[in-house]
């Protein structure tokens, strides 16, 4: 019995640090950065590892702010990210109820589709994409970089897979009572599906945030620019301003960071529930 006892806290304390040790080689990346936009590029190139800022240097975020279009690079991300998590949203909850609940010909072979995509790698599909946004007129706009993402294959299967969870009977009285499709997928359906609303906004959020391939060729105007690539035009043939890019870097990941900890529980509540088929 003690030997047990022992055993198990032995395997406690193992897991613990185990988790420590993992926990700081992940954190470590973000704190180098960190610390780096608080340094000039001499000491960033300096060969002397020096794990505590010298100083709290606000020049890179100064120069950053007033040398560059930065502020027009955040906004159009902030804007492009936004436009396309809320259509996303709407147009993945109204086709998730679809596939969920109705039944259609070539139903299956539709979720099989979407399954596909799931797996295809996103830069594929670069030059069919620019093709048709050259032929509309799309490119070097917005419009180029919200509509070809607003149905996410993932936050799509998500929302699918929450629904079917839904009891029928809840639907039907709400058919009973008068409401509409469009009214039950409002008043019904979406206070209940709120764990996959939030996993599968999360996920548009990151996609749509960190992306670089699409803009890079899609925008062309300095000023639309998303930060990914503005952050990118920092880095010319002869100069690399690393402390202006590890600055820009530290300020791009703060809305992923909030955003992530408001939606946690319906992240983790979504990933969940989208793995199993209740």
């Amino acid at each position: 019995m003690v030997q047990n006892k022992k055993r198990r806290k032995t395997k406690r304390v193992f897991s613990i640090v185990l988790m420590v040790v993992i926990g700081v080689i992940m954190f470590f990346p973000l704190y180098w950065m960190l610390v780096s936009s608080f340094r000039t590029n001499d000491q960033i190139y300096s060969t002397t590892l020096n794990l505590l800022p010298t100083s709290l240097m606000v020049k890179n975020y100064a120069d950053l702010l007033l040398t560059t279009k930065f502020v027009y690079w955040f906004t159009n991300s902030v804007l492009i990210t936004l436009s396309t998590t809320i259509l996303g949203l709407v147009l993945c909850t109204i086709a998730g109820f679809a596939l969920a609940r109705y039944r259609f010909r070539f139903r299956n072979a539709i979720f099989l589709l979407i399954f596909i995509m799931i797996s295809i790698p996103r830069f594929t599909t670069i030059i069919p994409l620019f093709k048709v946004m050259s032929q509309l007129n799309f490119t070097d706009t917005y419009l180029s970089l919200i509509l070809p993402f607003a149905v996410n294959p993932l936050a799509l299967f998500l929302m699918k897979q929450y629904m079917e969870s839904i009891p029928e009977d809840l639907l039907d009285s709400a058919r009973i009572d008068g409401l509409n499709e469009l009214q039950m997928v409002i008043r019904i359906v979406m206070p209940i599906i709120k764990p996959a609303i939030g996993a599968a906004g999360v996920n548009i959020v990151m996609m749509t945030w960190n992306d670089y391939l699409f803009p890079l060729v899609m925008m062309s105007s300095e000023r639309k620019l998303v930060l990914t690539v503005g952050l990118a035009s920092l880095k010319t043939l002869y100069v690399v301003e690393y402390g202006m890019i590890m600055a820009g870097s530290v300020i791009s990941v703060l809305p992923l960071i909030i955003a992530f900890l408001i939606f946690q529980k319906q992240f983790v509540a979504g990933l969940i529930a989208g793995s199993v088929k209740g």
